[in-house]
Order: C-alpha cells, then sequence, then structure tokens
C-alpha cells in the first residue's frame, strides 16, 4: 500500500522556464551528449586525463538530466506528441 505524503512534490530547479520546455531540453540533451562524445573520445584514445573523464561523465549525466525533463514536459500535456493510435486500428 501506497502512503499519501501531506506534502505536494514540487519541482525544486532553478532553471528559467523556457528550459523546461520539453523542445528546448531535447536540443539541451542533444548538446550535452555532444559534448561528452567529444570528450570521452579523447579520453579512450589517448592517454586518460582526469578533466576528460569527469567532463565526459558528466556531460552524459546531464543529458540524462534534460532527457529526463523533456519526457516529463512531454508526459505532461496530453497531446504533445503525435499519436499513434490511428495506424493501431487499421
Amino acid at each position: 500500500m501506497k502512503a499519501e505524503s501531506p506534502v505536494a512534490p514540487r519541482f525544486a530547479l532553478p532553471l528559467p522556464g523556457w528550459v523546461l520546455s520539453p523542445y528546448t531540453a531535447i536540443v539541451i540533451a542533444a548538446v550535452h551528449v555532444y559534448l561528452s562524445i567529444g570528450h570521452l573520445t579523447v579520453l579512450f584514445k589517448g592517454p586518460p586525463h582526469w578533466t576528460d573523464f569527469w567532463k565526459g561523465f558528466g556531460a552524459l549525466a546531464g543529458a540524462y538530466v534534460f532527457a529526463a525533463l523533456a519526457t516529463r514536459g512531454f508526459g505532461r500535456r496530453e497531446r504533445a506528441l503525435p499519436s499513434l493510435e490511428p495506424l493501431q486500428e487499421r
């Protein structure tokens, strides 16, 4: 049985409103993936440097956060993405 919390969960990241738009969050996540690929290829090709390690995996973590923000935003709006229902009825 799941207990109800007396305090409603709130979104607590101090980000501007335009960042919370699902499409903007996808773009920011893609930029983070691009940056992480750049640092991780340098890390795995040459001698390992600590800065490439934390920048590469830190950018991957940032991509994960912004992808989660995007999916949360799409989930909030019922018709934000095209539906596949008409295709499944045929």
